[in-house]
């Protein structure tokens, strides 16, 4: 019997996997279906390349290589920069290829793991790091497209079969930019349909530099409220570009309708739909009401009609399900869970890595802050609250997010605030950033970690897992924020509160009496 088996060789397997034997939690072993590491992004499509820098999506401990500070990997370079991580913390020998698990069945004291060849293996802990992007998700008028073809962008790979087309794009995701762009280029005609908006969309790179880097400490530690002065401002300054794209970007971003602005939504951290409308005359259409011909002709909710389509591609997410789950087990709800991870009644049993869905920042670093708290549960250092505590936690943290991400919150099960997420599972393995502490012992790397891009080598500073002189060493090749408008915005955030906190203070000044203002006190009455 194992001390625990991970299902899935992706980045949220790999670094569970690795978490695990560096804790010394027990036997180990890792099922991956395919034949290689990677997960869903070792069979995405062609052109993928990821949307955070290198230097924000690597892992704390693994370094980037030289030069790759504002790189953004593609897909056949993410997956080297794994497999050398996986190497070099010896996880590839605890990998199993080619099993598909067939089911899992609760014995318990213990768990099964059915593989599709007959095989069985047993184990007392279970991590599930498959992600939610295997069960694919269909809006209901789907089914009534008989007479043209569709599909889904889990399967998709290139535009090679679209030239020429009409084609709808459903969703404007990250996946779903890409693919409406992609596809814009070689059709006759592309529609983009929008129940809402495409979330904030922001470029990969400004100049030569990776965005990213200004989603940094200095102005993600405002209160989120401050979101709604700050869009209005980005909005501004992408206008004042008098670029084509950048037009198209902020009227995609003013689709936004949030009390928090940019702070209350995803970030779509691509130009690929701008540029798609700019360039290659794409059209943003409402949510589609009403199929006709078989799906030759649709109608928006905005009236419009589209005549002659071809095909249609879903870009519209995945459900929450894993199927080879026991019954009360497969439909999984990650705002319903300790953390995004651990379910009450299971505890310490069973594990969820990769449930947890950034709005901006990286999935990678939150994924390896899960594995380590995971890891730590498995191996005693820390101890899970009561059921009763778990819930209450999961409870109030399902409100925290639903106030601020509102009807995304609703939708998006997964969805987290980054640095929120980040520093609460920080506290509880202890390892919260010595922000104070740098700022007088270290103030050049304080600079780094307040207004670099604050990803997960931060938490290599202190506490349970800490590596010190390998988490100096990285921060010293980190780059800074330029002195930019989100820098700016920062300053003017923490001036606007200062100014607020004092007003506040001096407004609960208590009154001063009569005979104090004539100098005249009690006792020399």
């Amino acid at each position: 019997m194992y001390s625990c088996i991970v299902i899935g060789a992706g980045p949220g397997g790999l670094v569970s996997t690795k978490e695990i034997l560096e804790q010394d939690a027990g036997t180990i072993l890792c099922l991956e279906r395919s034949q290689t590491i990677g997960g869903v992004f070792s069979n995405s499509y062609d052109g993928l390349k990821l949307t955070s820098s290198s230097v924000f999506s690597m892992f704390s401990d693994y370094w980037i290589g030289e030069d790759r500070k504002h790189h953004f990997w593609n897909k056949e370079e993410v997956l080297e920069y794994w497999e050398g991580y996986a190497k070099t913390y010896g996880v590839l020998d605890h990998i199993r290829f080619n099993s598909t698990v067939q089911s899992v069945s609760d014995q318990g004291e213990s768990w099964k793991v059915a593989l599709a060849t007959g095989e069985n293996f047993e184990c007392k802990r279970l991590v599930l790091a498959i992600g939610n992007n295997n069960v694919v998700n269909y809006p209901v008028w789907h089914d009534n497209l008989k007479d043209i073809t569709y599909s889904h962008s889990k399967d998709y790979l290139n535009s090679d079969n679209f030239k020429g087309k009409r084609v709808l794009v459903v969703g404007g995701g990250e996946s779903g930019s890409d693919v409406a762009y992609e596809i814009s280029a070689v059709a006759e005609k592309c529609w983009v349909s929008l129940r809402e908006s495409t979330g904030w969309v922001v470029p990969r790179k400004r100049g030569e530099h990776a965005s990213d880097v200004s989603t940094h400490r200095g102005i993600w530690n405002l209160p989120r409220e401050y979101g709604e002065k700050l869009s209005p401002k980005i909005l501004e300054l992408e206008r004042a570009r008098n670029d084509p794209i950048f037009d198209a970007l902020a009227d995609l971003n003013e689709m936004v309708k949030t009390r928090y602005g940019i702070w209350g939504t995803y970030g779509t951290k691509t130009l690929a739909l701008p540029k798609a409308i700019a360039h290659h005359g794409c059209e943003i259409v409402k949510d589609i009401t009403e199929v006709n011909e078989g799906g030759k002709q649709l109608k928006t909710a905005c009236g419009n009609r589209l005549e002659d389509v071809d095909a249609v591609v879903f870009c519209t997410g995945y459900k929450n399900r894993v199927s080879f789950m026991p019954k009360g087990l497969r439909e999984c709800d990650p705002r319903q869970l300790y953390k995004h991870m651990f379910h009450g009644d299971l505890k310490e049993r069973l594990a969820w890595v990769g449930w947890a869905r950034p709005g901006f920042g990286s999935q990678f670093p939150i994924m390896e802050m899960q594995a380590r708290y995971c890891a730590g549960v498995f191996a005693g250092t820390h101890k899970l609250p009561t059921r009763s505590e778990m819930t209450e936690v999961a409870r109030h943290d399902m409100a925290v997010y639903e106030d601020q991400f509102e009807h995304n919150a609703r939708r998006i099960r997964s969805l987290v605030d980054y640095f929120r997420y980040m520093d609460d599972i920080a506290s509880l393995i202890g390892c919260q950033v010595p922000l104070n502490r740098y700022f007088w012992r270290h103030p050049l790397l304080w600079l780094k970690l307040v207004y670099g891009p604050m990803q997960a080598t931060q938490f290599r500073l202190a506490g349970p897992g800490k590596k010190v002189a390998l988490a100096h060493s990285f921060l010293c090749k980190m780059p800074v924020s330029s002195f930019n408008h989100i820098v700016k915005a920062g300053l003017r955030g923490r001036i606007y509160y200062l100014r607020k906190s004092l007003l506040s203070r001096i407004t609960r000044v208590p009154p001063v009496s009569t005979k104090e203002k004539s100098g005249q006190s009690i006792d020399n009455a």
